[in-house]
């Protein structure tokens, strides 16, 4: 009899022992999940900081790139995004000529181009889920001339 409830004392003191440790892993999983979502956040933050942005310069440049007409040989604008954007809009708006919008993105596959038209009012625009990675943004221009542009980069819908 004396064994058994020395057995029973010891399975209890186990118990209470590992409803410690749960506690305690409780307790550092919700930190750790906090820290997470903190650094989550600050990611998302970054990311906006970096995406929302408008910029201004000259399109076209000497380059023919086959298609999406006349570009500088340096990128009007450069973006890394640290991870995937459910939504981003590039538009671009010139004093005058026929701009293009040109994107390189982080695999060799990525390059889009948008011609302004007519029906756009002359204003290239991309929009959708942008992956993680680095793009190259280029502001060109159908002909060789050079006009003052501004490219709106948006996440709001």
């Amino acid at each position: 009899m004396k064994i058994s409830r020395l057995k029973a004392k010891q399975t209890v003191g186990l118990v209470r022992l590992n409803e410690n440790k749960i506690l305690l892993l409780a307790l550092l999983t919700f930190c750790l999940n906090m820290e997470s979502a903190i650094a989550g956040t600050n990611v998302v933050n970054s990311l906006a900081k970096q995406a929302d942005k408008t910029i201004r310069g000259q399109s076209g440049g000497t380059i023919d790139s086959q298609g999406c007409g006349f570009v500088s040989s340096n990128p009007s604008y450069e973006i890394n995004l640290e991870q995937k954007i459910d939504y981003m809009r590039l538009t671009v708006q010139a004093d005058g000529g026929q701009p293009t919008l040109l994107v390189i993105g982080p695999n060799s596959e990525d390059s889009f181009c948008v011609l302004g038209d007519e029906i756009s009012g002359l204003k290239p625009e991309i929009s959708g889920v942008w992956e993680a990675g680095f793009y190259r943004i280029f502001v060109g221009e159908l002909t060789r001339n050079q006009h003052q542009f501004t490219l709106d980069i948006s996440t709001a819908n």
